[in-house]
């Protein structure tokens, strides 16, 4: 493939990025840049679409490490701590010790005593995504 085709797929990916931020598509916007420069250099595009991937993920795991180490500048020992210890409301009964809350305004999966929507709680652990919570009438 011809590398003003990466460049310009990059450069529409970088593009989409700033419409709908959510930092994932600038990872493969860097990718096809890069695929671009090589394509210079080679002919192959199986070649091409190994230097794609391969430069994806490289950028991947470098701006998500550079990312973490900023956000955790930014706010110290939020990572780790998550939300814990915030107020949240059930946003899907809990049943059987598992739901839905609502804290900081994202929805999360959440353990704890059966809750009823709309039910107030505070959050006791965070266990990578899913929370623990109780509700907040039971102090």
């Amino acid at each position: 493939m011809r590398a003003e085709y990466w460049v310009i797929a990059g450069l529409i990916l970088a593009v989409a990025e700033v419409v709908a931020p959510g930092t994932f598509l600038i990872f493969f916007a860097a990718g096809a840049v890069i695929t671009g420069l090589a394509a210079l250099l080679i002919g192959s595009l199986v070649i091409q679409v190994l230097v794609f991937v391969v430069a994806t993920l490289s950028i991947f795991v470098i701006g998500t490490r550079h990312y973490r180490r900023l956000l955790a500048a930014r706010h110290p020992g939020e990572i780790t701590r998550g939300p814990l210890g915030e107020p949240g409301i059930v946003e899907a009964a809990i049943v059987n010790g598992r739901g839905k809350v609502r804290v900081r305004d994202i929805s999360w999966l959440a353990a704890g005593a059966d809750l009823a929507v709309g039910t107030p709680v505070v959050v006791t652990a965070v266990k990578g995504t899913l929370l623990e919570v109780r509700s907040v009438s039971e102090g």
